[in-house]
């Protein structure tokens, strides 16, 4: 028995869709296990973060307690209060990351124990340290010893937990890369075979129907532009994913066949390479997130006051490791450095902008930022001599997935600046862009203070 062309069609459609259909599935439920393994990761990093904190205000209180058995003077005791009385708000991040860890509870609060013990034995002794005899000082010592002792053991051992939850945390996101490398090209294809037969579905209707030909012509136009849409999605993300798998791939195939010690330097060059996908594939997935976190409204602004030149300083030297041979950034600041603003938001933006300036540019080039604090506004300006912005493409410079003509070559997602008007919208600033092809571009950006 014979079908017509359109049943085979909507029969091919059919498990096509399927297939999409369980594609779209496993990839939600891998992202939504590649957030959870996200989240656990930060509470793990947070967690270590404020163990080191305390550790190193223990090694504050013991060494001004020691100063001050030695030398007698009350500023190493000021100094073991301040000490003290930061310890108290990292117990408290900690009791809220590890709520439900029996046995992480239990070191914690054992780790809580001894520095309430050590805080009173030295709160026992003498305001005046001087009457103190030599067997005496001695006897303090060798106790204090012991009591820190005990201390750095149990802060080891809580660490050693946190450390071992990081590992099988980064072991299950390299699951995850795995499962996205091959999950995403085939779903690509299966995304495309869908719009080839809806496209052609769509096509035999209008020649069924051609009373209703002005109708389905308006339809036929949306629908071409979200498949222009989905495209362009499919087009930058097979690509952009594509390119550093590939790299990463290769460089461990690469690195596995250098065996010898005189190879090290190979396979540390095939280890960077590693790395830098590795980096560029965090980046586009932080773009996604970002995107998403913006549609659904959970962005927050959360506006701290903090010294801009300083802040820019130390972004601008952890930005110089991208910088291609002989670039650099000039940095100059005027007025005054105090300003109000989200540390967050302002670093995704100035890094965006940043980076696409290097990118963008050629070797040896300079990359112009300057920032200016008024009255009444923050000016910031992010300037480059690369290759230009036409007129035709900045009208539609800040779109989502949009990228210059003259870009085809170099990797982006068409995000970042759209990720950047958004944060910038959010600090109630705006953002204009001056730019000339082969000539260079500037960003200026203006915050309210």
């Amino acid at each position: 028995m014979k079908f017509p062309v359109t049943i085979k069609l909507y029969i091919g459609f059919g498990i096509l869709f399927l297939f999409s259909l369980a594609i779209g599935i496993s990839s939600w439920y891998t992202l939504k296990q590649q957030a959870r393994v996200s989240q656990t990761l930060n509470n793990t990093y947070r967690v270590m973060n404020a163990v080191d904190d305390i550790q190193n205000l223990l090694t504050d209180m013991e060494s001004n307690r020691r100063g001050r058995r030695l030398t007698h003077q009350q500023s190493y005791l000021d100094l073991y209060y301040q000490a003290h009385d930061q310890i108290i708000p990292a117990f408290a991040e900690i009791d809220r990351l590890i709520i439900g860890d029996t046995a992480q509870c239990a070191r914690v609060a054992r780790l809580e124990k001894q520095l309430n013990d050590i805080s009173f034995f030295w709160s026992s002794l003498r305001l005046d340290e001087s009457g103190y005899d030599t067997n005496e000082i001695n006897r303090i010592t060798l106790e204090e010893k012991n009591q820190v002792y005990e201390i750095r053991s149990t802060i080891r051992e809580i660490l050693k937990v946190e450390n071992l939850r990081q590992l099988q945390g980064e072991n299950d996101n390299n699951k995850t890369i795995s499962f996205m490398s091959w999950s995403l090209p085939f779903g690509t294809i299966i995304l495309q075979a869908i719009i080839l037969s809806l496209i052609f579905l769509v096509i035999e209707e209008l020649l069924k129907r051609k009373k209703a030909e002005a109708g389905l012509r308006t339809i036929i136009e949306k629908e071409q532009q979200l498949n222009e849409l989905k495209s362009r999605f499919i087009s930058m993300a097979s690509h952009e994913f594509r390119t550093p798998l590939s790299s990463i791939l290769a460089s461990t195939f690469l690195a596995a066949k250098y065996k010898t010690t005189e190879e090290q330097y190979k396979r540390e060059k095939h280890y960077e390479r590693i790395k830098s996908g590795v980096h560029n594939l965090n980046e586009i997935l932080e773009d996604m997130l970002s995107i998403e976190q913006l549609e659904i409204g959970k962005v927050k602004v959360r506006p701290v006051f903090f010294d801009l030149e300083e802040f820019i300083e130390a972004m601008v030297e952890d930005l110089q490791s991208i910088l291609k041979p002989g670039q650099r950034i000039e940095y100059k600041h005027k007025g005054q450095s105090k300003v109000y603003l989200d540390t967050s938001l302002l670093k995704h933006i100035l890094i965006n902008l940043l980076s696409n300036a290097v990118k963008f540019s050629n070797d040896n080039d300079i990359i112009t930022l300057f920032t200016e604090l008024n009255d009444r506004h923050v000016e910031i300006s992010v300037k480059d001599n690369g290759i230009g912005i036409s007129k035709q493409d900045q009208e539609h410079l800040f779109e989502r997935f949009h990228r210059g003509a003259n870009a085809f070559n170099i990797e982006g997602t068409g995000l970042g600046l759209h990720i950047v008007v958004k944060y910038t919208q959010l600090m109630d600033g705006n953002i204009k862009c001056k730019s000339e092809e082969s000539v260079g571009t500037e960003f200026l950006l203006s915050f309210p203070q």
